[in-house]
């Protein structure tokens, strides 16, 4: 389905991208690579701008990358933002990574219609939970990827601007259980406290009467909020904790993150995906939504989004602080033929919903209903 008329090039809109991008392995940078390809195939031309982050390279641009901005710079948001001027509507992304100043001060500059797509910012400190209310009403129209971020951006702002619900878009579909007994655990994402997979390793020795022996492997690099030591720190703790709980010989940490075939060959081979996340608040995440999309039962603690996402039964939320829970959701999973089935059912009927094709619709849509506002005002004017 084409939302623009492809073959007349004068209704061929421009649509600047400021976002995270590919060579970043960052999950927003890879989801942003995906919505700009669909979008070029709903008719629209995208110029990308790319923000490098501290500890991220410039790379060659690719065929829709048009710039590379250095964040820290002082002049990045004119510069980003000039070049984002020349189309008829920008797409400004951003991630708890992304300096809420900076994206004030894009957004000052920016004079097309803006849709600012906000990410997890749960992290944010009062007073730039305060910038970011400022920052929401600047924007034209906004999406955030879950109903409890929706609800908390209308908290801090008058309710005068647009917000959609638009999920984050995955790239796989649902995978077909393969009747094995099932014993492999897995979770991916950057490394850094926070994650949680301790929770994951300390379970694994009450499961020890299970045979075989449940194995868990956790994919991934260094958070780049985080120095590549303290990264490294967080990996020896967790290869500790699961030496002290006896259970080396089943937990597997791999310091890279695969590409998107390596990772979907990772969860094909996987029978649960946990995400035991210490955040009370987050608001939403990436890795939960690609999870479900997967059709892999999911046990997740019970942060916002995923008691949110979770709700339908395509997994098992747990309490923080209830290690034993943790242990009896890991082994009803792995042994219950009944309730393994009805969440993997459940979870590869949310599947559609969270596609990246999905997802890149309903942004097209909204990008049209923005672009058909300014032609109405022009002719009104």
């Amino acid at each position: 389905m084409s939302v623009i008329d492809l073959t007349d090039p004068d209704q061929i809109p421009r649509v600047a991208m400021i976002t995270r991008f590919p060579p970043s392995e960052a999950g927003s940078a890879m989801a942003a690579l995906d919505l700009s390809r669909r979008l070029t195939q709903h008719g629209f031309a995208l110029e990308v701008v790319r923000l490098i982050l501290p500890g991220e390279a410039s790379a060659d641009a690719g065929a829709s990358v048009v710039m590379d901005v250095n964040a820290q710079w002082a002049m990045c948001p004119r510069v980003a933002a000039g070049r984002a001027n020349r189309c008829d509507i920008a797409v400004l992304q951003i991630d708890r990574h992304v300096p809420i100043q900076l994206v004030d001060e894009l957004l000052s500059e920016l004079e097309v219609p803006v849709v600012l797509s906000v990410d997890d910012m749960s992290s944010l400190e009062a007073e730039d939970t305060l910038l970011l209310a400022s920052v929401v009403m600047k924007a034209h129209a906004v999406v955030v990827p879950s109903e409890t971020a929706r609800r908390r951006l209308i908290a801090i702002t008058d309710g005068s601007v647009e917000i959609d619900l638009i999920p984050p878009g995955s790239p796989w579909r649902p995978l077909q259980p393969d009747g094995r007994v099932r014993r492999k655990i897995l979770s991916w994402g950057y490394l850094a406290p926070g994650m949680g997979a301790e929770r994951v390793i300390n379970s694994l020795a009450h499961l020890g009467g299970l045979d075989p022996k449940p194995r868990y492997r956790l994919i991934g690099v260094t958070d780049p909020g985080w120095t590549r030591q303290e990264g490294d720190a967080y990996r020896m703790y967790l290869l500790q904790e699961a030496e002290k709980s006896g259970v080396q010989d089943q937990v597997d940490i791999v310091p890279i993150l695969h590409s998107r075939r390596g990772l979907e060959q990772q969860i094909a081979r996987s029978d649960v995906i946990v995400v035991p996340y210490d955040s009370r608040e987050r608001a939403s995440s990436r890795i939960l939504a690609e999870a479900v999309s997967t059709g892999r039962p999911v046990v997740a603690t019970a942060f916002p989004a995923a008691i949110e996402m979770l709700s339908a039964g395509a997994g098992l939320t747990v309490d923080h602080d209830d290690p034993d829970a943790m242990t009896t959701a890991l082994k009803t999973l792995l042994t219950d033929d009944d309730v393994y089935l009805r969440a993997s059912r459940a979870a590869a009927t949310m599947s559609p919903k969270l596609s990246v094709d999905e997802t890149a619709l309903r942004y097209a849509l909204l990008l049209g209903r923005r672009l058909d506002d300014r032609r109405m005002s022009g002719i009104t004017s």
